[in-house]
């Protein structure tokens, strides 16, 4: 069901000084105040995770010196802008932005935009129908957390240890998935070894979450496997991998200007996301 996170993003929330901070040595020494970000995935992580069986994660806000990372050219070339700004706000220090499922880092990542600017998002629509741009408005208050737990009528088994097992309907192959993390989205994101990322993504995606087949963990039987797989084994396990996949959902109703469309869009998180117009 989807619920207003007004309070939780914005209104309930009064920042407050760390309790450990050390007291202040001049007018202009203060303390970057924090928030505690409720993350879609439960702490649903292994057990030797800093996040294991939490269900919350505090980040401070964003400062000027985070500005600076998404301003950063060399970052924002490689891709790498916001996993160095989410490992920059997060306060535990011992966990990495990288080890954190994708879900849960989306999470973070609309929570800093919506403390440093507001829940308003103003930004561009291409309409489906008709293929003009309008600007749109989303409320980033306005979403839906999916834990990635809906798996009643399904025969994905959950092994508790942030595996998932599944049977591929053609071959008989068990597989064991996960939710992929940001270092796995780093992955797709350099392109690898062949530097494009745009090259065999699903294979690549695929490759990514399983943990093993039918045991074997190796990745040359798991590269052999998925590249050899029936479309309807890949079909399957790409829609098991997204039910196993704790996510923030954000889709609110688009009505075009030009011709009236209707249609539910998910919010974009283009280039111009932590830098509204203002």
């Amino acid at each position: 069901m989807r619920r207003n996170n007004e309070d939780r993003l914005m209104g309930g929330h009064k920042p407050t000084p760390s309790e450990d901070a050390p007291p202040l040595a001049n007018p202009m020494d203060f303390v970057t105040p924090s928030e505690f970000v409720q993350i879609p995935s439960k702490g649903r992580y292994p057990e030797d995770h800093p996040l294991h069986g939490k269900d919350s994660i505090e980040i401070k806000y964003m400062t000027a010196k985070d500005e600076d990372i998404l301003t950063n050219r060399s970052l924002l070339k490689k891709g790498l802008a916001i996993d160095r700004l989410i490992q920059n706000i997060v306060k535990d220090k011992s966990i990495s932005a990288r080890s954190l499922y994708i879900g849960d880092r989306n999470a973070i990542i609309i929570h800093a935009r919506a403390s440093a600017y507001g829940t308003d998002y103003r930004t561009s629509i291409s309409c489906p129908a008709c293929g003009e741009t309008s600007k749109f408005k989303f409320n980033l208050a306005d979403y839906e957390e999916y834990n990635g737990d809906d798996t009643e009528g399904t025969d994905i088994i959950d092994n508790e240890d942030g595996t998932f097992s599944v049977t591929l309907p053609m071959s008989t192959i068990i597989a064991r998935i996960r939710p992929l993390t940001g270092q796995d989205e780093v992955e797709m994101i350099s392109g690898g070894k062949s530097k494009d990322a745009t090259n065999n993504l699903i294979t690549k995606q695929i490759k990514l979450f399983i943990v093993d087949l039918n045991g074997h963990t190796d990745p040359k039987t798991i590269n052999y496997v998925v590249d050899n797989m029936t479309a309807g084994d890949s079909r399957y396990i790409r829609d098991c991998f997204k039910i196993i996949s704790p996510d923030i959902k954000m889709e609110q109703l688009f009505v075009c200007k030009h011709c009236e469309h209707e249609e539910a869009v998910t919010v974009p998180f283009g280039t111009d996301f932590f830098w509204p117009d203002r």
